[in-house]
């Protein structure tokens, strides 16, 4: 778990997406939009604590980012029971209520789907939030997060690009990704990975400078990667 989220709550992303692997492509752009924006993502995943309960580290990793980012486009049954998951729609209302009761001066939250029309048959109460959607096109997904930070983000905490430049060097990441020997079962990479290659790759184009410091360095150490065709990178 990161050590210090309130240090950095203005800076901070929660991304409230899918697990699942087919969502891995989308999740990948989402990350990437808010790291290119020189902000930082918060997800479940990033929250570990042997002794604290799920629920509640959500609670805090809310609380502690400025602003959020849902994508209910996984919103059918699945499996032989024909189950739906609601840990997604669960932690939007947790982010919901926490930008109303301040009035949205503490939180922001952007809302994202997969088609124009099917959000108001499931979950109707974002018809007057205008969600916007992605047709389950990463390319699409990263335009959007990127240009909502973009337009909610005051300009000096922003990398400020334009759209185009961020698209073009989402491309160079993902030709970069198919090179990492990953740790997970099947050799592809894990999330820790992935973000680390953002990380480098955002850095070094001078769009991520969270490394710079002392203090960044020991909150946002650098993890290993390993190459394909190299023994280190």
């Amino acid at each position: 778990m990161r050590t210090n989220l309130s240090a950095y709550s203005m800076y901070q992303v929660f991304l409230n997406n899918p697990f699942d692997p087919s969502y891995d492509k989308l999740a990948n752009a989402l990350h990437f939009g808010v790291i290119a924006a020189g902000l930082l993502p918060v997800c479940a995943k990033d929250l570990a604590s042997p002794d604290r309960l799920r629920l509640e580290m959500l609670v805090d990793a809310i609380v502690n980012c400025h602003f959020s980012v849902h994508d209910l486009s996984k919103c059918r049954g699945e499996g032989t029971e024909n189950y739906s998951r609601f840990n997604m729609p669960i932690e939007m209302g947790m982010a919901m209520f926490h930008a109303l009761r301040t009035q949205r001066t503490e939180h922001r939250c952007a809302f994202f789907v997969a088609d124009q029309h099917g959000h108001q048959i499931f979950a109707s109460d974002l018809a007057g939030l205008d969600p916007i959607h992605h047709e389950n096109d990463d390319d699409l997904l990263l335009t959007g997060v990127y240009e909502w930070l973009r337009s909610v983000v005051k300009s000096p905490l922003l990398n400020l690009q334009p759209t185009v430049a961020v698209q073009e060097k989402y491309k160079a990441f993902k030709s970069q990704l198919v090179r990492i020997k990953g740790g997970s079962r099947n050799g592809h990479a894990t999330h820790d990975e992935i973000q680390e290659l953002m990380y480098r790759m955002c850095s070094g184009w001078g769009w991520w400078d969270w490394r710079n410091s002392k203090a960044g360095q020991i909150e946002f150490p650098t993890l290993p990667l390993s190459l394909i065709d190299e023994t280190h990178e």
